[in-house]
């Protein structure tokens, strides 16, 4: 949605950069806790952010699942969920079905600290998915959907609806909406830099006169 016109670029970021840029920018807050990590080390993921905010409950509700499933069927291409699974134990809060669901709603990606499960066919659909851990306990009964499109704060950081998130191995980054486009250019600009940087640097060229002529390391 947001940010598909990005793409292009967005393909050839890496989360590192994007923080560099913030940290330019004197946003210098913006990485979720290392907890929060890719089932893989290959999955990437980013795009326009659906925030849902879940939390402990001691018995089963009403109506299990129902925000998640909401929050699946209005889910637009290219944006990713970020959860808040605010509970006193890890359960799975998403898994092989829900990523299913996804697949075909062409979301980009699942975001959470929370935990999740179903490993092998989540794999299997390549499903960028983040979180803190595996589980074999279902979410239903131990925690449930509250809320949704509010601010919340997943893996230490306050999102926002309609923020851009971008995450990978090295970790998950967040940029509030109101400086995305100028943080994308910029990174994108600062990876054409670091290819010409790495360039010389394999050629054998000084590290010290490199990073005097680019002011890049």
């Amino acid at each position: 949605m947001k940010y598909l016109k990005y793409n292009e670029k967005l393909t050839k970021l890496y989360s590192a950069v994007i923080m560099d840029v913030m940290d330019a920018m004197n946003t210098r807050v913006q990485c979720m806790e290392p907890s929060v990590k890719p089932l893989l080390p290959s999955m990437k993921t980013w795009g326009e952010v659906v925030t849902m905010y879940m939390e402990t409950v001691a018995e089963v509700p009403e109506q299990p699942f129902q925000l998640e499933m909401e929050v699946l069927d209005d889910i637009k291409e290219g944006q990713v969920i970020v959860t808040q699974c605010n509970a006193s134990e890890l359960s799975a809060f998403w898994g092989g079905l829900l990523s299913n669901a996804a697949v075909g709603r062409k979301a980009a990606g699942v975001i959470s600290d929370g935990g999740a499960r179903d490993y092998n066919e989540i794999v299997a659909l390549n499903f960028p998915t983040f979180c803190t851990g595996l589980s074999p306990y279902d979410s239903m009964g131990r925690m449930d959907g509250k809320e949704r499109d509010i601010p919340i704060v997943c893996g230490g950081i306050r999102v926002s609806p309609g923020d851009l998130v971008f995450g990978d191995v090295d970790g998950v980054v967040v940029v509030p909406q109101e400086m995305a486009e100028e943080v994308i250019e910029k990174a994108w600009e600062k990876v054409q830099g670091e290819n010409t940087v790495r360039e010389e640097l394999r050629s054998g060229a000084s590290v010290v006169k490199t990073f005097e002529k680019y002011g890049i390391l």
